[in-house]
């Protein structure tokens, strides 16, 4: 009876406070990041700078990330709940602003639900990951004014380029894209629209499939769209975070169409 009682106790607890909560985590599809947890880890590494007092102390830690994922994408009530030090605490929030996000749903709606980010801190992996991507820390162009607003635009007064144009990003893709060969055996073809941010370093985040193919195709577009640094683009006079599409186009025995027209919406 007392195992029963606890039990049951504990039950109720558990839904005093999702009820008690403004969302909860009753949902169909949980909410994510765009890109999911593969997204998350790759602009981690491609965008952490570790603070210069931690990484001299060695620092390491985890910091936990509460939040609300509305049901329109934004999100609301952010806060801290698992500290590490002031230096990670203001580097996790910087990145995690970064961060776009898909919201839960149920019943086949959208739904505004509660969740959490964690962002783990290690100077010795940080060594490696700096190894990795070439740098330790972001770049911006020459005498660079940045909008530190966050905000990203959709229209903004200059879209992002590649730095060589749109014939040469088309080279680029054409020499380096891979059919699947996945896709070849099942004759799959279609054409790949990624979604995507373009930071104003140039680098890229939150990168998500507008329109998939499959086969193995949105992948391999997602590891080429990784490959690509672009000129960043501006509002008012500063460079801005800008959102872009770009379609990637696998066709069988024919040459591959132009991929260099980015669709901006």
């Amino acid at each position: 009876m007392k195992r029963k009682y606890w039990f049951t106790l504990l039950i109720s607890v558990l839904i005093t406070w999702c009820g008690s909560a403004q969302v909860g985590f009753n949902v169909d599809v949980l909410p994510c990041n765009v890109g999911g947890k593969s997204e998350f880890k790759r602009i981690f590494e491609h965008e952490l700078v570790y603070p210069e007092v931690a990484l001299k102390n060695k620092t390491a830690g985890k910091v936990v990330i509460e939040l609300i994922v509305r049901k329109d994408s934004t999100v609301a009530d952010v806060k801290i709940v698992q500290q590490a030090t002031p230096e990670l605490d203001a580097e996790a929030l910087r990145l995690f602003k970064l961060y776009q996000w898909v919201p839960a749903m149920k019943g086949g709606q959208f739904v505004n639900t509660n969740w959490a980010a964690s962002f783990e801190f290690n100077p010795d992996k940080y060594t490696k990951i700096c190894k990795d991507r070439g740098y330790k820390k972001i770049d911006y162009l020459p005498n660079a004014k940045v909008d530190s607003t966050g905000k990203v635009y959709k229209m903004p007064e200059q879209y992002p380029m590649y730095p060589k144009g749109n014939y040469a990003l088309q080279d680029f893709i054409k020499a380096n894209l891979e059919y699947p060969r996945q896709a070849q055996l099942a004759n799959i073809q279609g054409t790949v629209v990624l979604r995507f941010i373009v930071e104003p370093s140039g680098w890229i985040t939150n990168i998500g499939i507008e329109k998939s193919v499959g086969g193995g195709c949105d992948q391999e577009a997602i590891r080429i769209l990784e490959m690509i640094k672009w000129y960043p683009g501006k509002m008012n006079g500063k460079w801005a975070r800008v959102e872009m599409t770009l379609p990637f186009y696998f066709i069988l025995n024919e040459d591959f169409k132009d991929n260099s027209a980015g669709e901006q919406k």
